[in-house]
């Protein structure tokens, strides 16, 4: 099972299928997928039997899944798949979800860490800048050690309003 995180708000559960000779099965009669964790010892599913598609004429079938909470914990997937022969075949895979927050965090700090800045004098203002290196991603009134605006000699940066 590979997972993809193209927003912190979803999912996509993807598997790519392969005949026992490690070619590509791309003819499928359904591919399924199921989320769950273990509570207390007893199974709680958080999402039932789902219909995956196929992406193109690939051997690869996923299903982009956006759920309503998805704390930080161990889970599990499970998918079953029945091919044009009517063989099942099955497997269960674990699942780690980490704090999307944090990670959105990082990649906010690697922006401001490789990407370009600039110092407006006459602001008296620090902007980060994003990826492109004209759409501030932050910005910052500096102040001096006095807590007046200031360029030069920088004691305090305030996130600018």
């Amino acid at each position: 099972m590979l997972i993809d995180r193209p927003n912190p708000t979803q999912l996509v559960l993807q598997i790519a299928a392969n005949n026992q000779d490690g070619t590509a099965k791309t003819e499928l009669r359904t591919a399924r997928v199921k989320v769950y964790h273990v509570v207390s010892g007893a199974p709680v599913d958080l999402l039932d039997w789902t219909d995956m598609t196929q992406v193109g004429t690939s051997n690869i079938w996923q299903y982009v899944w956006e759920p309503s909470a998805l704390p930080v914990g161990q889970y599990s997937i499970q998918y079953a798949l029945l091919d044009m022969a009517y063989a099942n075949f099955s497997g269960l895979e674990d699942l780690t979800i980490q704090d999307f927050a944090a990670q959105t965090d990082v990649e906010l700090l690697k922006k401001v860490a490789r990407g370009r800045w600039k110092i407006d004098d006459v602001l008296n203002r620090m902007i980060f800048y994003d990826d492109d290196g004209l759409a501030p991603l932050l910005v910052f009134d500096l102040k001096d050690i006095n807590g007046l605006p200031s360029s030069v000699n920088v004691f305090e940066r305030v996130p600018a309003p």
